[in-house]
């Protein structure tokens, strides 16, 4: 059956707009293309086997006519979260965990086909009527199940053998099924990490909340600063009303700020509340509670400054002092040295005296004049 939605058009609306600004104009004109839907979300609850026929109500809400593909798309989430829209191929090996593909869309006849994907034209503040049935296998795996009919803008260029389109944004709707039987609701928090020596106010953290049920489920995670005496510190909300799909899981990771917990021993908590269904009913269930903890040691930076300075100085001032005496051992040990220095300088002293000395000697010979010599 429908969830009770009613044409909220401006909460589903994608307002698109293109700007043509004209050379010398004061004012640029414009055009707005803004296509619109009913609803955001269908709900169906279907037996294996069971069908359903919806719709939706599409409206060109702008002043320019519109051109939109109409496809149906499974939803996949990468590991931060983050969804990622998958056409499904038509294989037979992907039919049981595609809920595109039990999707069949009912379009005006006047709708066209391009690139093998049908799309349909709006005039300005028309609205239109798009038939959809959802078709569940017979053994289909009981759970939950997400795609997406899109609706998505687009536009010719060029012409003939150049023509080409080109998108200028899309607008969907969820479909939901649960498909009855047993519910498995199970949640998993791991891997979880926290640094366990924290200098500062901020501790890196990690972990990954798995859904490893067969349903969806709503959830808060936190982190919560514990002391000694289980006394809460503090509480980091993380996300506000977050959604992980059946059979998918979410990373977190970041820097958790130690507010309130500036020094000694204390618990870091990743915690996540969410409500554990308790029969095949949608929505009946318990408040639950996944708690996983990790202890951690933090110093203030000014105490890890002070240890510095109270160990290191100390410790240079010894390596100083044995650096010292290593020296004065060193010339203990070979006081020949400067012996053999001073022989050697008296030696040098010794050589220039008597260099000195033959030098006076042979200046005071007196040398005859040739006349005065008998031969």
């Amino acid at each position: 059956m429908r969830s009770p939605f009613g044409r909220v058009a401006t909460a589903c609306a994608l307002a698109l707009a293109m700007t043509v600004s004209l050379l010398g104009a004061a004012v640029p004109a414009m055009a707005e293309r803004t296509i619109a839907l009913s609803t955001g979300t269908v709900r169906l609850s279907l037996a294996q086997g069971g069908s359903a026929q919806e719709s939706l109500m599409v409206a060109n809400n702008g002043d320019e006519p519109l051109k939109a593909l109409v496809y149906a798309s499974d939803i996949k989430y990468k590991k931060d979260g983050s969804p990622d829209y998958v056409k499904p191929t038509g294989t037979a090996a992907e039919l049981l965990k595609s809920p595109a593909s039990w999707l069949t869309l009912r379009l005006p006849k006047n709708t066209q086909v391009i690139a093998n994907t049908p799309y349909i034209e709006l005039k300005p503040g028309e609205e239109i009527k798009l038939d959809f049935e959802m078709n569940v296998p017979a053994d289909a795996t009981p759970g939950d199940y997400n795609s997406v009919i899109f609706f998505e803008m687009f536009e010719m260029e060029g012409a003939g053998d150049t023509a080409s389109s080109k998108v200028s944004g899309r607008i969907g709707a969820r479909v939901v099924v649960r498909v009855a039987g047993d519910v498995l609701d199970r949640l998993d928090l791991a891997p979880y990490a926290v640094r366990t020596f924290v200098i500062g106010d901020k501790a890196p953290y990690s972990f990954t909340l798995s859904n490893k049920g067969n349903i969806d489920k709503r959830y808060e995670p936190y982190l919560v600063v514990l002391d000694t005496t289980e006394r809460e510190r503090t509480r980091s909300a993380l996300a506000t009303n977050a959604i992980i799909y059946a059979q998918n899981s979410r990373e977190f990771a970041g820097t958790l700020k130690l507010k309130n917990a500036a020094f000694g021993k204390f618990v870091v908590r990743a915690e996540v509340d969410y409500t554990k269904e308790t029969g095949s009913g949608s929505g009946a269930g318990v408040p639950e509670k996944l708690a996983k903890d990790r202890v951690i040691y933090v110093v203030p930076v000014w105490f890890a400054v002070l240890v510095i300075v109270v160990v290191g100085l100390p410790l240079l001032w010894l390596s100083y002092r044995a650096s010292v005496r290593r020296r004065g051992a060193h010339s203990v040990a070979r006081p020949h040295s400067g012996v053999r220095t001073s022989e050697r300088a008296a030696a040098r002293e010794a050589r220039a005296a008597e260099r000195a000395r033959e030098e006076g000697a042979a200046a005071s010979i007196e040398v005859p004049d040739a006349e005065d010599v008998d031969y």
